[in-house]
């Protein structure tokens, strides 16, 4: 029976909307699901196909390396795209390393980093890679693109391609049981090798980038300023939002943090007796080549060296290779393989009669730069988180955890540091 408000519309005209059951709902929803993954395969497809057509287009109208065969992307970097690509040229296949650098790279920062290779390799270093030269004579090619922004330059280079396996990274290290003497005692070699051919090069008024000042200063001083640096970070932090798990441990760690820098400074008087090079300022397992057996065949990732004290170098090396990640000894520094690692490196200098071993004066802070090179770390994890408030909370909060668990052991330990450096 129809009430009196009852009208039969022309539904013919127009459009039914079905009764929705919850079926009908969850079908939906997965079909949704099938769409947005279809658009991030898209995505990522065209992406790809963007680099593959980049490289291709420098390589082959820029570089007189013939035609590009194929290009795979190298992971494990935190700044920079790299890649290692085949090409062919007259019938010969050759293999190259190929880097887009990070966005906002500056031209002088990378001819530091391209001259210093290449003094390096002409005055005896065998480690490394060089860049090559493109056919209009520079060691770098730039490209205009057109970013939501404006139009921005972009620095591109190719270096020859360093065989050998990528064994170890700075996450397991060299702390972990089982690691061959012949991988400690190349690293230290490589490093000898690289501070001896590098201790005359001239910058000629430029330095490399530095993750936490663009001040062409020492870390030594970047430790003394470090504080304020930490509560600068912390503002911004602020500023964009970004307040998680990550901000909450920076906040209860920030006078130890700030005590530990206190720690850590070397006076000046003492600062100058120290021999000053080039330093690599990454120097983690995870940027070497390897062999079979675990020795160090070649070295890369040289875009943040500086000039500084040798021994800084050493510290962060120091931390970087011999800190444990391990739950059960996080933080923990395997002071055998630290000696071990030292003696091999001033044996070495002894034998080219270049550079001078270690001195007196850097021995006696063995202690303050192993401390310097976590500090150092640190900040790379925050700034990191600067300039990209979008990364990981629990991912930084993870390298953080760990970097102060490291601090906390080596203030515990630091008479033991500092009897190891009287017997090097």
């Amino acid at each position: 029976m129809a009430s009196k408000n009852f009208v039969e519309m022309e539904t013919q005209v127009m459009k039914h909307y079905p009764r929705c059951t919850a079926q009908m709902l969850l079908d939906l929803h997965h079909e949704v699901l099938g769409v947005s993954a279809k658009t991030d395969e898209l995505a990522q497809l065209t992406k790809e196909c963007f680099f593959y057509s980049q490289i291709r287009e420098i390589v082959e109208g820029y570089y007189d390396l013939g035609t590009l065969v194929d290009a795979y992307q190298i992971f494990g970097g935190y700044i920079n795209t790299t890649f290692g690509i085949y090409t062919e040229k007259d019938g010969e296949k050759e293999t190259w390393l190929f880097r887009k650098y990070k966005r906002g790279k500056e031209v002088e920062s990378l001819l530091f980093e391209h001259k210093l290779l290449l003094h390096a390799r002409k005055n005896g270093f065998s480690f490394g890679a060089i860049p090559i030269k493109a056919k209009n004579g520079k060691t770098y090619h730039v490209e205009k693109q057109i970013m939501p922004e404006g139009e921005e330059d972009f620095y591109f280079a190719v270096f020859n391609y360093i065989g050998g396996s990528n064994k170890y990274d700075w996450i397991p290290n060299w702390a972990d049981d089982g690691i061959a003497d012949t991988t400690i005692l190349s690293a230290a070699i490589s490093m000898a090798q690289f501070h001896n051919s590098t201790k005359n090069f001239d910058p000629e008024g430029r330095h490399g980038d530095n993750i936490m000042d663009n001040e062409d200063i020492t870390v030594n001083d970047i430790i003394k300023k470090f504080p304020q640096t930490l509560k600068n970070y912390r503002k911004s932090y602020a500023d964009t939002g970004y307040e998680n798990a990550y901000t909450e441990y920076f906040d209860a760690n920030y006078n130890f943090m700030s005590r530990m820098c206190a720690a850590s400074v070397i006076p000046d008087e003492d600062y100058v007796k120290m021999i000053s090079v080039p330093c690599h300022c990454d120097f983690h397992p995870g940027n070497f080549k390897y062999t079979e057996d675990g020795t160090v065949c070649g070295s890369f990732d040289y875009d943040m060296a500086k000039i500084d004290s040798r021994l800084f170098e050493i510290g962060l090396a120091m931390h970087y290779c011999f800190a444990s990640w391990k739950s059960e000894t996080n933080g923990s520094i395997r002071l055998e393989r630290v000696k071990k690692f030292i003696d091999t490196y001033n044996t070495e200098l002894s034998k080219m009669g270049g550079l001078a071993p270690m001195n007196g004066t850097e021995k006696k802070y063995l202690y303050e730069v192993i401390v310097q090179g976590a500090l150092y770390v640190i900040g790379w994890c925050s700034v990191a988180c600067v300039y990209n408030p979008t990364l990981n909370p629990y991912e930084y909060l993870f390298y953080t955890q760990h970097l102060i668990a490291c601090l906390h052991w080596l203030e515990d330990h630091e008479s033991e540091i500092r009897e190891l450096s009287k017997r090097l």
